[in-house]
């Protein structure tokens, strides 16, 4: 995300996505996206993974929506993260999804508030994650 200036910029990040002759462009491009969405299934099996860990209810019957995002509802009822965070995991989780499964009708702007959006999520879920998880990491 640096390399499109210290604050991501739009407009340095759309030149370099639209571009059909600068292939280093292009690639700082595939960069930030294929980091985000990595970063997002970290996020997301971390979450699925601490949730079965931890033996909580899965959420199915009251949430909509992916194993993903109701892990996050479920992180979300046991305490281990807000309602804005959730939200905001939730978020990302669809705009990963919208950029992997539907590339082609995605534009530079979405992809690069996801990247922003799933930067962000990312590090209040790490922020938390560590602490309550590690009970759960003992021998026993």
């Amino acid at each position: 995300m640096a390399t499109f200036g210290e604050d991501f910029n739009l407009q340095a990040f759309k030149l370099a996505f639209e571009t059909g002759e600068d292939l280093d462009a292009y690639n700082r491009v595939q960069a930030v996206e294929r980091a985000a969405l990595r970063v997002q299934n970290y996020v997301g099996e971390l979450a699925d993974n601490g949730t079965k860990l931890a033996g909580l209810p899965t959420a199915a019957d009251r949430v909509e929506g992916s194993d993903t995002e109701r892990a996050f509802a479920a992180l979300r009822e046991a305490g281990v993260i807000d309602g804005n965070l959730c939200r905001r995991l939730v978020r990302a989780q669809g705009a990963r999804r919208r950029i992997e499964h539907s590339y082609v009708q995605v534009k530079a702007g979405d992809v690069h508030s996801a990247a922003q959006l799933i930067r962000e999520a990312a590090r209040g879920f790490i922020a938390r994650y560590p602490r309550w998880i590690a009970p759960y990491l003992t021998d026993g």
